[in-house]
């Protein structure tokens, strides 16, 4: 097993979930530049992927982190589109949150 150690630290900006809801029941995010107090910052690292995207990794103890919500390390913010976390039995130090964002803004070539 590999383990990717951190290289930053991400403060989580994590909007109120579940979003509100319209007439039709359907979730309406809150508008583009909605972006809370910063709720902790926790050890993590951060990968730039081959199609633009970003795989992340924070602490469990930022656990939860939804689509939508915003991690910056001081100088990039990204948007979570999904995060996961990853429990490894019997390895507690181990666990993690697995993160897979796009960069505010994408840099463009």
């Amino acid at each position: 097993m590999a383990v990717v150690l951190p290289d930053r630290k991400l403060t989580a900006y994590v909007l109120a979930h579940p979003w509100e809801r319209d007439a039709r029941g359907v979730a309406v995010p809150p508008p583009p530049g909605a972006r809370p107090a910063p709720r902790g910052t926790w050890p993590g690292a951060a990968a730039e992927q081959a199609d633009g995207s970003w795989t992340l990794r924070v602490d469990p103890a930022a656990w939860p982190l939804e689509p939508g919500d915003v991690l910056g390390d001081g100088v990039r913010t990204w948007t979570i589109g999904s995060a996961l976390l990853k429990r490894v039995p019997g390895y507690g130090a181990a666990d993690y949150i697995a993160v897979v964002a796009t960069l505010n803004p994408p840099e463009v070539p």
